[in-house]
């Protein structure tokens, strides 16, 4: 009975997740529409620049915590403390290193500008720090419903403000208060809704454990990071802060949405999957569940990118923004491939395996790395392509690896994966192509395409037996969970 009760919680926490990212994505898709159009290319250049060197303390500030406590099989009220002050002390110890690393971070790039940003950003490293072990929490009681509630409030005044100050000043400080409302908002959100509150630290009481997997876990991300951010740090020191405006928006476009989607699916997976990770039958069908989701959603999506790039840019950025369509038709392919790259993920941290994880990273990300350094002659559209051909060939990796580790069969997994991937995104890509081609006009263009894309989509669902099996587990489920 355990089993079909937690997967009629996980799927609960799915639904409930997947309606606060509807709406988060809705509200994501204002932010994009409107601000494009109050702030320039350069604006979005100049906050890229400090948030891609200051975006690698955010991960010292959680320490893999957050993650360590959702995994953990048994978490005490005393570790949950000690693990409060710990990401507390850290945030603080970030934000006064930040502030005074923000001189150092302008002459790198050569802009005076940058210090005020640096320097006001450095405040969410601290409001992040006493936010994290509340939204632990709430993620370890599987309080779905209750965590979208706390992300989807901060966005939407974060999201206000900044449309109030892109009217009223029109620069980049409109960015930066939508970061800071955002993140003290949040952190109110996530204490009331918590049920919890921490006590004074005792010294008595070890976190060692934790503070194993998490280091293990934030190594693996800090390599992560250095690959999703590599290419932001060399255009903006080789080509300014206009480009790097045109790819910071088409890399937006594509990462925006998969963070939407990758970070609620683990925030539903990893506790689910941690639970049944002793009973191999168990953890392979959920995978096979995740892997069946998460490959769809994400070939629909990327693929109608990759079809649609130009009067998707013409109608959410503007025709000034026609640049970005070439740098988010290449990443969109990227975009895949990172979705995908959930499974292992999943796989390693539910299975405790962060160790490995970590030994991994050490050798694969570099390989994407170097794929991007090697499109950076062509500009943003070569780092696009670069960055797309590392991940296609880190998830193939990943994917062994985890497999390798957690001593499970993955050649299933990949081929299923990577079947379905194609299936969906070739013809969905080509549709949009054809639409874009030969519809006059981008909205009528974006009609035509995207109604076409659904009627492709639904039909291949309905037709494949196998999906038509996914289709009818998810069926019957929720008819169980109602």
């Amino acid at each position: 009975m355990a089993a079909p009760s937690l997967g009629r919680r996980a799927l609960g926490g799915a639904g409930a997740t997947l309606l606060w990212q509807l709406i988060r994505l809705g509200l994501l898709g204002l932010s994009v529409l409107i601000l494009a159009r109050l702030l320039s290319p350069a604006d979005y250049g100049l906050l890229a620049m400090v948030t891609a060197i200051i975006g690698v303390g955010e991960l010292f500030r959680d320490l893999g915590l957050s993650v360590a406590a959702i995994q953990s099989k048994t978490l005490d009220a005393v570790e949950k403390t000690n693990l409060f002050w710990v990401n507390s002390a850290i945030g603080f110890v970030l934000t006064i290193l930040c502030f005074f690393a923000a001189w150092p971070i302008a002459a790198i790039y050569g802009e005076p500008g940058l210090v005020p940003i640096a320097q006001s950003l450095s405040v969410t490293f601290l409001l992040n720090g006493v936010a994290t072990q509340f939204k632990a929490q709430l993620t370890r009681d599987l309080r779905f419903m209750s965590l979208g509630v706390a992300e989807t409030i901060p966005q939407a005044l974060g999201l206000a403000v900044a449309i109030w100050l892109g009217v009223t000043l029109g620069d980049y400080r409109a960015l930066v208060a939508q970061a800071l409302v955002v993140a003290i908002v949040a952190l109110v959100m996530d204490i009331l809704l918590s049920r919890w509150w921490p006590g004074l630290p005792d010294p008595t009481v070890s976190i060692r454990r934790f503070l194993r997997f998490g280091g293990a876990l934030t190594g693996t991300q800090s390599l992560a990071y250095l690959s999703k951010n590599i290419d932001t740090v060399l255009l903006g020191l080789v080509f300014g802060s206009v480009p790097l405006g045109f790819y910071n928006r088409a890399y937006q476009l594509v990462v925006l949405p998969l963070t939407q989607l990758t970070a609620p699916l683990s925030r539903v997976a990893i506790p689910v999957l941690s639970r049944v990770q002793d009973d191999q039958a168990a953890f392979l069908r959920y995978i096979r569940s995740g892997q069946f989701f998460t490959v769809t959603v994400s070939s629909l999506f990327y693929g109608s990118i990759v079809g649609l790039a130009d009067p998707l840019v013409r109608v959410i950025l503007g025709d000034r923004w026609l640049p970005a369509a070439p740098i988010l038709q290449a990443l969109a392919i990227s975009g895949i491939f990172r979705a995908m790259g959930q499974v292992p993920y999943w796989i390693f941290l539910a299975k405790g395996l962060a160790g490995k994880q970590f030994r991994f990273y050490l050798v694969a990300q570099p390989l994407i790395v170097v794929a991007i350094v090697c499109g950076l002659p062509w500009g943003p559209v070569g780092v696009a392509i670069g960055c797309s051909i590392g991940y296609v060939i880190f998830w193939f990796l990943q994917m062994w690896w985890a497999g390798r580790s957690a001593s499970m069969r993955t050649a299933g997994l990949i081929a299923s994966g990577l079947s379905l991937a194609v299936l969906i995104s070739v013809p969905v890509a080509g549709i949009g192509l054809a639409a874009s081609a030969l519809v006059p006009g981008s909205v009528p263009s974006l009609l035509v395409g995207f109604g076409a894309i659904v009627v492709y989509g639904a039909a291949l669902m309905l037709v494949v037996p196998r999906y038509r099996d996914h289709i009818r587990v998810v069926l019957k489920l929720l008819r169980k969970n109602g």
